[in-house]
């Protein structure tokens, strides 16, 4: 892509958007990003397709409205730069105050994962009470060893979960957590109610392990690729708002730059108001089973 917004991308961004300001503001955001050559978007992505569904689907919510038009287009460029696709639930849109926050599912963690092409393949697993199962260390990096499970075990006590990864070149990475230290990670989520978790246990505990494998994968890649590099930046700025030591932080409009740091557009402080939907209310009303919000 040249260093002059591709015309084909700018007909679609403005063809996808109705409402000119917010347009512009993402066109913006990819001009900056094309410039550094920071912007590339999957062969099999219609960016323009995206973006009218991911916009439909914002102003036609009634919780939603209200939202600066700064912060649409901020929380649609994060949505495209990462490759997400509404239709496939990998994302979902949360309104705190004025600003309006784009937060990933289950499969957008996941689907992010195998686009950057640093991940082959992602599962994960639950341990519960009576299983065998045995942890290792391997070249200096815990590993699972053994699980052995049964079909009645699943309706014993969680006691932990795991992730596994299968890289590229074949190599498999691990992350395992106690069920102590998920509910640790859970308790760093925005709402502190737990109706999610406390009704599809299973499902919370692997996306827990599988967004902190994510993480530890992309934050530890050695990959000189501009386009991974800002999928990746994008992922992680979009991560921390999930947390409720962000909250404060995520009141203050922010906007892209090219070298991948989220700058305050002002130092005044906008209202201290959020929204009353806890973001795993939001999320049960559309996948309850994986869509909530709450880790690493």
């Amino acid at each position: 892509m040249s260093n002059e917004l591709n015309k084909n991308l700018k007909n679609e961004v403005s063809a996808a958007i109705g409402n000119t300001t917010i347009a512009d503001s993402i066109l913006k955001n990819f001009t900056q990003l094309v410039v550094a050559e920071q912007l590339k978007f999957p062969d099999n992505y219609n960016v323009g397709n995206q973006l009218k569904l991911a916009y439909l689907s914002i102003i036609q919510n009634p919780d939603l409205t209200g939202c600066t038009p700064t912060s649409i287009g901020q929380a649609l460029t994060e949505f495209a730069l990462q490759g997400l696709e509404v239709d496939k639930k990998q994302v979902y849109f949360i309104k705190f105050g004025n600003q309006l926050k784009m937060f990933r599912s289950y499969f957008g963690d996941v689907a992010v994962a195998y686009r950057t092409e640093l991940v082959k393949d992602i599962k994960a697993m639950v341990v519960y009470r009576g299983d065998k199962f045995e942890t290792t260390i391997s070249n200096d990096e815990e590993v699972v060893a053994f699980h052995k499970t049964s079909f009645v075990n699943r309706d014993n006590e969680i006691i932990g979960a795991y992730a596994v990864a299968t890289l590229p070149d074949g190599a498999k990475r691990y992350c395992i957590m106690t069920k102590k230290e998920i509910e640790a990670n859970w308790n760093k989520s925005r709402s502190q109610k737990r109706e999610v978790q406390k009704e599809f246990p299973q499902e919370m505990a692997k996306r827990t392990v599988i967004r902190r494998l994510v993480k530890m994968l992309f934050n530890t890649a050695n990959t000189s690729d501009n386009y991974i590099a800002a999928t990746i930046a994008s992922y992680n700025r979009t991560t921390e708002e999930e947390y409720e030591n962000n909250i404060e932080n995520s009141q203050t409009p922010r906007k892209t730059t090219v070298n991948n740091y989220i700058l305050p557009e002002s130092e005044a402080p906008l209202s201290d108001e959020l929204v009353a939907d806890p973001v795993e209310d939001v999320v049960a009303t559309v996948e309850p089973s994986v869509e909530s919000v709450e880790d690493e």
